[in-house]
């Protein structure tokens, strides 16, 4: 199971925006994905009711309510929202859990000191320690022209703390959240800034091994099945026919392998054992020289 979770000490900070544009996101791309919530708002059931029936297909799942992180059998993609205020025992249950860890960060001081808290927790765990879980930062509603995302970036610079982009504030998120959408099930032309900012991110994701192509969902992607081609490894000079019962010469495996995708029964080659042809080509001979 591949899980990436949004964690933040902060409310409001964007971590339910980032957790269903990430689950959109990997259903637009066909994979079978669950958006988990462990916040007790609930946020993720409300944006999924909202989802149109057309929009490519999420599963929701909402935990136990008692810190449990602990996910439906079945599950190979998860994106996990969990609540505000998240330390000790409980973000250590997540830390096991996820192999990627999002903190989306304002550009407030309070957002950035309670991000370094976090952060802090978090980098001596065990399984960040050793790679397995890797963290990184995103800025949400940060403006290019001011002077909050240079601030934000030397910040987590200063920390060491991965540094992956940042998200502009715009009404394009507003109006797909509260139509069960994010901006890529929109055309891609009315979200063409706003996914190239994305992108940092998810190359990111792909390299935590968020493979886009590796599971596809079967309500997504339909697969055409191949017709096998059936090649002896071995091929001999005479081959003989179940059907018409003769001996036929063939030159090359090509010649066996076009006819074996006919499909036909007279098509199914049956090779002849050398030491049979050595015993029955004098016999066939003798017996129509007599005749």
């Amino acid at each position: 199971m591949h899980t990436v979770a949004l964690v933040s000490r902060k409310g409001g900070c964007g971590k339910s925006t980032l957790a269903t544009h990430i689950a959109a996101f990997f259903a637009r791309e066909g994979l079978p994905v669950t958006l988990g919530d462990l916040d007790h708002q609930q946020s993720m059931r409300v944006w999924l009711k909202r989802r149109p029936s057309a929009a490519p297909a999420i599963t929701g799942w909402v935990g136990d309510g008692n810190g449990q992180v602990r996910p439906p059998l079945g599950v190979s993609h998860l994106v996990l929202d969990t609540p505000g205020g998240l330390h000790g025992l409980s973000l250590a249950k997540v830390a096991m859990v996820a192999d990627a860890i999002l903190i989306p960060v304002s550009g407030s001081v309070f957002d950035r000191e309670a991000a370094s808290d976090c952060w802090a927790e978090l980098r001596v765990h065990p399984r960040v320690v050793s790679g397995r879980c890797q963290v990184a930062a995103v800025g949400m509603r940060l403006d290019r022209r001011t002077q909050a995302e240079d601030i934000a970036r030397d910040w987590a610079a200063s920390i060491g703390l991965n540094w992956l982009c940042s998200l502009r504030s715009s009404q394009i998120y507003v109006r797909a959240v509260e139509n069960g959408l994010s901006i890529f099930d929109m055309p891609p032309a009315a979200a063409a800034l706003d996914r190239e900012q994305w992108e940092p991110l998810l190359n990111w994701l792909r390299q935590q091994g968020f493979d886009t192509a590796a599971t596809p969902n079967p309500a997504v992607v339909r697969s055409t099945p191949m017709r096998p081609t059936l090649v002896h490894p071995h091929p001999r000079p005479f081959l003989q026919t179940a059907s018409l019962g003769t001996a036929e010469p063939t030159s090359s495996p090509s010649a066996a392998a076009t006819t074996a995708e006919t499909g036909t029964a007279a098509s199914i080659p049956i090779v002849a054992p050398p030491s049979l042809l050595a015993r029955w080509v004098p016999r066939f001979l003798r017996a129509k020289h007599h005749a």
